[in-house]
């Protein structure tokens, strides 16, 4: 469906509920003719992110969009390279075909492009939860 904000492409954008500076980053970075459509998931136990970012995916299709972005590092738990790929499946099939980028594959991608070779890594949350940003 088109949309007389997006004429260029509609993005649907999945945040934490209990972080109120994402949307307004997100708007910042939006180039123009695009609308961001904001679709929040809540992480109120860490331990369940993952899931609770799956489970809102099936509701951002009800906006068409062009893509959608899965905007939480989800390394920041107890994660690890197979939790990824499992969820980047389970996104992919919840998302019916849609493209999608997800915070943690860009990161990585990003890195990859740069060709950075060594990485310092600041961290706003735990020593334990950031320890699983360093093994992965």
């Amino acid at each position: 469906m088109p949309d007389r904000f997006g004429p260029r492409g509609v993005v649907a954008v999945l945040i934490p509920v209990q972080n109120s500076n994402m949307q307004p980053e997100y708007e910042m970075m939006r180039p123009e003719g695009i609308s961001n459509q904001m679709y929040r998931f809540n992480i109120t136990s860490p331990d369940t992110v993952g899931e609770a970012v799956l489970e809102v995916v099936p509701h951002t299709l009800k906006c068409w969009p062009d893509m959608i972005i899965g905007g939480n590092s989800l390394e920041m738990r107890d994660w690890s390279v197979d939790k990824q790929a499992w969820y980047t499946d389970e996104f992919a099939k919840r998302s019916e075909g849609k493209p999608f980028a997800l915070a943690t594959d860009a990161v990585i991608a990003a890195l990859r492009t740069v060709g950075a070779k060594r990485v310092g890594m600041m961290s706003p949350l735990s020593v334990e939860n950031s320890k699983s940003a360093v093994d992965y």
